[in-house]
């Protein structure tokens, strides 16, 4: 894509994969705050080259850049979002399972969505996911969100050929702060060892990342080793990109990309192998139960 800001954005459709026209998994993919859609295309690929289905919902405030829903977004108004993707996808795809692939606020997003509408996720990507903000971030967005008026659009730091919008407005940062308080619930639970804990997930993160804390990163990796898979990302960002940038082979570099795609392909295919071994022998206990 030679220009990550273009004029409209062709709307966003279910793409299968080409070996298998019903799915038995369909991915949602969701982007960062103001991450241009088409630049996670190259995992989607490696989704639908899995043998996994995919969809990109339509955000609130992004359907073309410049986009005026965006000063009155709401939190609510993605969740409903998500919900109408899936809705949309489960029609078409009736036994196909849902799973997460999120990018910054698209894993907050994805996974609130999964635990309030109570559809649990077969498994999710996460890249850089904001599930909690850096302190100092997380101050400023409060004081913004209190002084300032939501319709304000607010520079972004992200290079043009990466962002959406040429900025990001106040009551999108809003958003995001009531998505990371009702997750935080969630993630309690999780680490206090209530609510079945999180669906087998890989996330991926650097250290150096200037948005996002990575201490709930690490928690849920202690926590479960079993199902959380922390893969650090150590890359050198190029001049003008930010460290959380880092999703595909301009913003991580040829090396870490291809380290990135290998273990989520591995990943892919040990997660699959576990969840139809489990399948199996659910069957085969309840067939035994039932002779």
């Amino acid at each position: 894509m030679p220009n990550g800001n273009p004029e409209a954005r062709p709307a966003p459709a279910l793409t299968l994969p080409r070996q298998d026209s019903a799915p038995r998994e369909a991915f949602l993919v969701l982007p960062g705050l103001n991450l241009h859609p088409h630049r996670l295309d190259p995992l989607t690929d490696v989704l639908n080259t899995a043998g996994a289905a995919a969809i990109a919902p339509r955000l609130t405030g992004f359907a073309t850049p410049g986009d005026p829903a965006l000063r009155r977004v709401r939190a609510a108004d993605w969740l409903a979002d998500v919900d109408a993707a899936w809705q949309s996808v489960h029609a078409r795809l009736p036994d196909a399972a849902p799973s997460l692939l999120g990018y910054s606020l698209g894993g907050l997003l994805g996974l609130l969505w999964s635990l309030e509408a109570g559809v649990p996720l077969r498994r999710a990507i996460l890249l850089a996911p904001a599930l909690q903000l850096r302190p100092l971030l997380r101050a400023v967005m409060a004081v913004a969100g209190v002084l300032l008026p939501g319709r304000l659009w607010l520079p972004s730091r992200a290079p043009a050929t990466y962002r959406f919008h040429s900025g990001t407005t106040v009551a999108a940062y809003r958003a995001l702060a009531v998505l990371e308080h009702r997750l935080g619930a969630h993630l309690d639970a999780w680490l206090g060892g209530e609510g079945g804990g999180p669906p087998p997930m890989l996330i991926a993160a650097s250290a150096d990342d200037e948005l996002i804390s990575l201490m709930p990163l690490g928690a849920l990796a202690q926590a479960f080793p079993e199902r959380v898979t922390l893969l650090p990302l150590n890359h050198t960002p190029r001049p003008g990109f930010p460290a959380h940038l880092g999703l595909d082979a301009t913003t991580l570099g040829e090396t870490e990309w291809q380290r990135l795609l290998g273990t989520l392909r591995d990943w892919l295919r040990r997660t699959d192998a576990d969840a139809t071994a489990a399948a199996a022998g659910t069957a085969t206990v309840d067939g035994g139960a039932s002779a």
